[in-house]
């Protein structure tokens, strides 16, 4: 079964604590919600069940949470919630907006919670930034790269040339 948020508070707390999340953003009202909420349901069940007959092999880091639009107004205000049902997906926090579904599409939901398996919860790197190299400090072979270069270019410009030649003679 899927969680459902009473609080802002209840869920900046899960999405902090699993690094991936599925939203379904519904109403009471919304009578597409009413019908897909069932399969929503069964791949939380599912997620869970992989869980737990696979072990300590497979950590728990997938939760599916379910918000009323109009009981948590404000967690819809911040993900731009403007139709029902809308499910959204994030992974640390972050969203995923090629993952996202507007409406009520049972095989649709399955293939991006089947995607969302794929996402990675590893942050990446930040790259370090390559200090500049004084010109009698660079290496051997950053000289050796420029007449490469400088041949890769002629070879381009006597390709650019033959081409009309060659067009003539066709």
């Amino acid at each position: 079964m899927s969680t459902h948020i009473k609080s802002v508070e209840q869920f900046n707390t899960l999405v902090k604590q699993y690094p991936k999340v599925v939203v379904d953003f519904k109403a009471v009202w919304c009578g597409p919600c009413r019908l897909i909420s069932p399969a929503f349901d069964k791949l939380a069940i599912a997620q869970k069940t992989r869980v737990e007959s696979n072990g300590a092999n497979v950590p728990d880091d997938t939760i599916f949470l379910t918000v009323d639009v109009d009981e948590v107004g404000e967690i819809a205000q911040r993900f731009n919630i403007t139709a029902m049902p809308t499910f959204k997906f994030l992974v640390n926090g972050q969203e995923h907006s090629d993952l996202e579904i507007l409406g009520a599409s049972k095989p649709k939901l399955e293939a991006s919670v089947k995607a969302l398996a794929t996402k990675s919860v590893f942050a990446a790197k930040p790259v370090e930034e390559e200090k500049p190299v004084a010109a009698e400090e660079k290496p051997v072979a950053a000289a050796e790269e420029k007449p490469v270069a400088a041949a890769n270019q002629a070879a381009a410009e006597e390709a650019a040339a033959a081409a009309p030649a060659a067009a003539e003679a066709a």
